[in-house]
């Protein structure tokens, strides 16, 4: 699936959750592959930012032994960023409003990826 078909999926998405203000898939070294509801200035931030968000956060549940990590929150004053792991060497970034059912966008995220997670895995660099 190349990066145009995968942007009416994103937009499909943005419609079923009403308080998404944009989500981004990127590669695993930091490179937007797929995006909706974001300037192309903040997608390559936002997927600059996903990447090393997952890193850090995959390399304090190797030092804990936690296991994979599933879903990282972040939460500040007027947004929620939530990041998921969407396939292999891709990651999901969901920015919605600070009034955002979460139940309901991580349920959205869920079936997402599940729907469609074997579609989105970014190929090795070679």
């Amino acid at each position: 699936m190349s990066s145009d078909n995968l942007s009416w999926l994103l937009q499909d998405f943005h419609r079923q959750v009403p308080d998404a203000r944009g989500l981004i898939l990127f590669s695993a070294d930091g490179l937007p592959t797929a995006s909706s509801g974001l300037s192309d200035d903040d997608a390559d931030a936002l997927a600059a930012l996903g990447s090393s968000i997952n890193s850090t956060v995959a390399g304090a549940s190797a030092r804990t032994g936690s296991g994979r990590v599933r879903q990282t929150l972040v939460e500040s004053d007027d947004a929620y960023l939530l990041l998921t792991r969407a396939a292999e060497r891709t990651g999901l970034l969901v920015v919605v409003s600070i009034s955002a059912d979460l139940e309901l966008t991580a349920s959205a995220v869920e079936q997402l990826v599940a729907r469609v997670g074997a579609h989105l895995a970014t190929p090795a660099r070679r």
